[in-house]
């Protein structure tokens, strides 16, 4: 049994599907301590640290609503690979721009923004302060989350390396060596003329 539970803890929660995670956290509770991990909760810690990695990994898939991890931190806290543009899908980066639009530091982040893209800096492939910004540094307005999703798409198929044939195997064959022709022998002229012929280009 321990060694079940070694290996369930050091298993990522990034393995596992969303039913199994579902499953997880509703074991990963109970009264006064956690009944499947032994975490005792305190007055202002109300959940384990697994409970809490769970949530975090539901809330990447958006399969759990978005909360704030600390206070004073932003709801992609912990989350950075949900704003990371990646993929041909646009349904998550539409629902990263949702989020941000909730997030109680989304006066702050716009802030920092413009002051980063006035300073001449390039923001590649991230959703940041809900504008997603392309692969060129480019700002993808969402009406055209799609298009930029299809040329994605074309992409990676471009990318895909062609599989190489491999070489057709020749059934082997007895190759015996064939005796080997020999040389034809100039015939000997019957009066010796190419003989008196050198004779006489010696003389």
């Amino acid at each position: 049994m321990r060694t079940l539970t070694a290996r369930a803890h050091t298993r990522s929660f990034s393995d596992y599907s969303t039913n199994q995670l579902r499953a997880l956290e509703r074991e990963h509770c109970g009264t006064g301590r956690c009944r499947r991990c032994g975490f005792v909760y305190t007055p202002t810690v109300r959940v384990c640290p697994a409970s809490r990695r769970i949530a975090i990994e539901l809330e990447s898939r958006f399969k759990a609503p978005m909360s704030e991890v600390r206070a004073g931190q932003g709801l992609c806290s912990g989350k950075g690979q949900v704003w990371t543009v990646s993929g041909n899908k646009s349904a998550p980066w539409r629902q990263a721009v949702a989020a941000c639009a909730q997030c109680p530091l989304l006066t702050s982040c716009t802030t920092e923004l413009d002051r980063r893209l006035a300073s001449g800096e390039k923001i590649r492939d991230q959703i940041l302060a809900g504008r997603l910004f392309s692969g060129k540094g480019d700002e993808i307005a969402p009406e055209m989350f799609d298009a930029y999703a299809d040329r994605c798409g074309a992409k990676t198929k471009r990318r895909k390396p062609t599989p190489k044939r491999r070489p057709t195997r020749r059934a082997a064959t007895n190759r015996t060596a064939s005796p080997s022709t020999p040389a034809q022998e100039v015939p000997a002229s019957p009066t010796g003329g190419q003989l008196t012929l050198f004779k006489g280009a010696v003389a």
